[in-house]
């Protein structure tokens, strides 16, 4: 099992000089949970990859030569799925798990997605609504994802519908290794073909691109509480 964390983005909305994996929450960073929830798991630090853009030396200094990176120096003008295959050109023959570096979430759903038996599976909050009526963004920050037969049939559209929602993105995904070399096939052709779309897709989109290509996406169910770092309304949301 290899481990993919996205970590390049400028954080533009939040105005800051830093990653926004190093938002300390309960004092300790973002990224300080995650490699730590990782390690819980017997993940080797070897075998965990920061795919590093904006403040890549802040990263290294922090965490070390024991760990791996990947730095996308086209971050100012790619997106994350570009940051994600750059990293995968190191990583051969495994399974992965890639997570955003701007949430929070309980360490067992990493042991669920582990041990989730399907090629492409990504985390899902069902009960996100609270959530977001709470912060106030049910109208102005929610995006569809519908379910059919326990598959994923879209995601990541914005919509004001919300009865027709049937979970919440997470940013947490698990890729076999019996199809990952054919999803990386996939995205280098696709990219050699149009340029500019695939350097700067975004990652729910990306997956909507390989529903159409029929890959099934299931959806695993998020155990505990998570929150996401995107603006000021998520910093102040308190996350228990």
């Amino acid at each position: 099992m290899k481990i993919i964390i996205l970590c390049a983005g400028l954080g533009s909305r939040l105005n800051s000089d830093q990653p926004k994996g190093f938002i300390k929450i309960k004092g300790q960073t973002l990224l300080e949970r995650i490699i730590k929830n990782f390690l819980y798991y017997k993940i080797k630090k070897k075998n965990i990859f920061f795919a590093t853009g904006f403040k890549e030396k802040l990263i290294k200094k922090k965490f070390g030569k024991n760990f791996r990176y990947s730095y996308n120096r086209k971050f100012k003008s790619t997106n994350m799925v570009y940051t994600l295959f750059n990293a995968l050109k190191k990583i051969h023959n495994s399974d992965i798990i890639i997570t955003y570096s701007d949430i929070i979430y309980n360490k067992k759903n990493i042991l669920k997605l582990i041990n989730f038996n399907s090629n492409i599976a990504t985390l899902v909050d069902f009960k996100w609504k609270k959530m977001w009526n709470k912060k106030k963004k049910l109208l102005t920050d929610s995006e569809s994802l519908k379910i059919r037969k326990n598959q994923i049939i879209e995601l990541g559209k914005p919509t004001k519908d919300i009865n027709k929602i049937d979970g919440r993105y997470v940013g947490v995904i698990k890729i076999s290794k019996n199809k990952l070399d054919q999803i990386k096939k996939l995205y280098f052709n696709s990219q050699k073909k149009n340029k500019k779309k695939f350097e700067k897709i975004d990652m729910t989109n990306f997956l909507n691109y390989l529903i159409k290509k029929k890959y099934e996406i299931s959806p695993v169910k998020l155990d505990g509480s998570w929150n996401e770092y995107d603006d000021i309304i998520d910093l102040n949301y308190k996350y228990k």
